[in-house]
C-alpha cells in the first residue's frame, strides 16, 4: 500500500493546491533561482509551501489519487483517510510534533495555532526535481592601493574645464534679475495703472513717493439762469475773457468763456448738477472715437456726454438723480440695440 504521505508529495509535484480533508491545505509558490555570493551557494528554483489550516473541505483530489494508486474503490479510501487525519489532529492536540517525509514538520504553539516548517532538503518543484544547492568559492578581489594618488579637482577647476557648466551658471545669473523684476515691476510700481515706466522703478531701495497737490484759488462763477428769449443779451453781458455758468435745465450747467466781445461763446466743460447716476454705454481709448459716438447718440435724442476721469474715455447716454430716471434711460437705450451699465458717481 502506498501511504498518504507519499500520495500528498506526488500531488504537490503536479498541483499548486492540495487539500487534506479535516486537517488543512498546502498552497505552493514557485521561487526563482538565487545566488548568495557571500556564502558561495547557488540555490536551484524550488516550490515554497504554505500551510492553511482553514482549507479543510474535501475536493476529492487526495482520495481519488490514493484509490487509483492502491487499486481501491473511492468509498474504501474514505475511512482510511479519516483515520489518517484523525491521528494527525490527535498528535497535535497532545503537543507532539508531526512529521510528513519530504514535506515538513507540524507543531502547535501555546496559542493553539498549528505551525508548519517546510523540509528544505527536498525540492518539490517538478522542473527542478532532484536538484540540490551548488556550492562555489567566491572570487574575492582585493583592491590594491594605487601608486599614484589622484586629487579630485576643485569646483572652480571643473567649471573652467567644462564650458557647459560655465554657460549654465552664466544663464542662471542672467535669469535671476529678470525673474526678480518680473515680480517687482507689476507688484511694487504703478506701471499697470499708468502704462508708464521709469528707470527709477528698477531701484528696489527707492520708496514710494506720495503725490503732492497744491491748492489753487479759483474765482467763483456767477450763475445765471438762461432765458431762451434773452440768451443773446445775457451772453453779451459777460465780460470778454471771463467765464460764466449758465443753467440749461434742472440738472445741466454749462461753463462758457468769452475771449472777446466779437466771438461766440466757446463750450469748455459740461457739469452734472444733482445727478449721481450715469448710464455708461462705451469706453474708448481714442478721444475722436468717443466724440463721434457722443454725436451719434445726441442725434438719436439722447443727452450724451463724456464723463471726466478714468484711464479710458467713458461715454454716458444720460444722467439721472434717482433709480426711476436711470431705468427710463436704460429702456430707451436698449430699444436702440445698445447695452450699457449704471455708474454711480
Amino acid at each position: 500500500m502506498i501511504p498518504f504521505e507519499e500520495v500528498i508529495c506526488q500531488l504537490i509535484l503536479r498541483h499548486n493546491c492540495v487539500v487534506l480533508p479535516n486537517f488543512g491545505g498546502f498552497v505552493s509558490k514557485t521561487i526563482s533561482a538565487q545566488i548568495d555570493f557571500e556564502k558561495g551557494i547557488l540555490q536551484a528554483p524550488y516550490k515554497q509551501l504554505l500551510f492553511n489550516r482553514n482549507l479543510i473541505n474535501d475536493d476529492g483530489l487526495v482520495l481519488a489519487e490514493y484509490a487509483r494508486l492502491n487499486g481501491l474503490y473511492y468509498q474504501e479510501g474514505v475511512s482510511q483517510l479519516t483515520d489518517f487525519t484523525g491521528k494527525l489532529n490527535a498528535d497535535l492536540a497532545q503537543g507532539k510534533q508531526v512529521s510528513i517525509p519530504k514535506l515538513g514538520i507540524f507543531s502547535k504553539d501555546a496559542d493553539g495555532i498549528v505551525r508548519f516548517e517546510q523540509d528544505r532538503h527536498f525540492n518539490l518543484l517538478l522542473s527542478s526535481y532532484g536538484l540540490s544547492n551548488v556550492t562555489f568559492v567566491p572570487n574575492t578581489v582585493q583592491e590594491e592601493t594605487p601608486i599614484i594618488q589622484f586629487v579630485p579637482e576643485t569646483t572652480e577647476d571643473q567649471t573652467l574645464k567644462n564650458p557647459t557648466k560655465f554657460w549654465k551658471y552664466a544663464a542662471a545669473a542672467c535669469l535671476l534679475p529678470f525673474a526678480f523684476y518680473s515680480f517687482w515691476i507689476p507688484m511694487k510700481t504703478d506701471v499697470l495703472h499708468s502704462g508708464l515706466i521709469s528707470y527709477k522703478d528698477f531701484n528696489p531701495l527707492r520708496g514710494k513717493v506720495e503725490a503732492q497737490y497744491a491748492k489753487k484759488q479759483v474765482t467763483p462763477f456767477n450763475k445765471i439762469v438762461l432765458n431762451e428769449s434773452k440768451i443773446e443779451e445775457q451772453l453779451k453781458a459777460v465780460e470778454p475773457g471771463k467765464i460764466g455758468l449758465y443753467q440749461y435745465d434742472e440738472s445741466t450747467v454749462f461753463a462758457v468763456k468769452l475771449p472777446n466781445a466779437e466771438t461766440k461763446p466757446v463750450l469748455v466743460q459740461q457739469e452734472i448738477v444733482q445727478a449721481n447716476l450715469e448710464y455708461v454705454v462705451g469706453c474708448f481709448s481714442d478721444e475722436r472715437n468717443a466724440n463721434n459716438f457722443v454725436q451719434k447718440l445726441q442725434a438719436d435724442g439722447f443727452n450724451a456726454h463724456i464723463l471726466p476721469g478714468g484711464t479710458l474715455i467713458r461715454v454716458s447716454a444720460g444722467s439721472a438723480a434717482n433709480q426711476s430716471e436711470i431705468q427710463a434711460i436704460q429702456s430707451k437705450v436698449s430699444s436702440k440695440g445698445i447695452e450699457g451699465w449704471i455708474c454711480k458717481l
